[in-house]
């Protein structure tokens, strides 16, 4: 089993909720619903936006593939530092556009954790952000809200 890294986030992530990934050639986000105290919806949810992401993966399980230590806080993602996935992709991108210039060096593979689900994404870096409640008219993310 591949240890991973704990990177704690400043939400409350709802622990049971959903997390929807959104994922295009210009855009990689996931979003999930908050809480201000235990079992208490926050009035906003939360976007976490991937910068450069070259790949996605998700899987509709509960029990993640890789060792995590005892989270500190309430909310995390996870960093997997000796990463398969990013050597299969460097791999993929040498053999099949070699000529085109590194853009790996910083590639890193961080999974966002569900209730009963998980997203791997590949990519440079993330940045959070909230969203009102009320600021929110995406069905998808309607229906995220509705759930919580």
């Amino acid at each position: 089993m591949t240890d991973a890294i704990i990177i704690p986030l400043e939400v409350w992530q709802d622990p049971q909720g959903d997390v929807i990934l959104v994922y295009s050639e210009w855009e990689c986000s996931v979003y999930f619903s908050c809480w201000t105290t235990s079992g208490e919806p926050a009035d906003f949810i939360c976007q976490l936006s991937f910068q450069y992401a070259f790949a996605v993966r998700s899987f509709a399980r509960k029990y993640l593939p890789y060792r995590i230590p005892q989270p500190s806080g309430h909310s995390f993602i996870l960093r997997v530092p000796d990463s398969d996935l990013v050597r299969e992709h460097i791999t993929y991108r040498l053999h099949h556009y070699s000529d085109s210039p590194p853009q790996h060096s910083d590639l890193k593979h961080y999974v966002v954790v569900g209730g009963d689900i998980y997203h791997e994404i590949l990519a440079n870096g993330f940045t959070a952000a909230t969203i009102l409640k009320k600021d929110v008219t995406d069905p998808r993310l309607l229906r995220l809200i509705a759930a919580a």
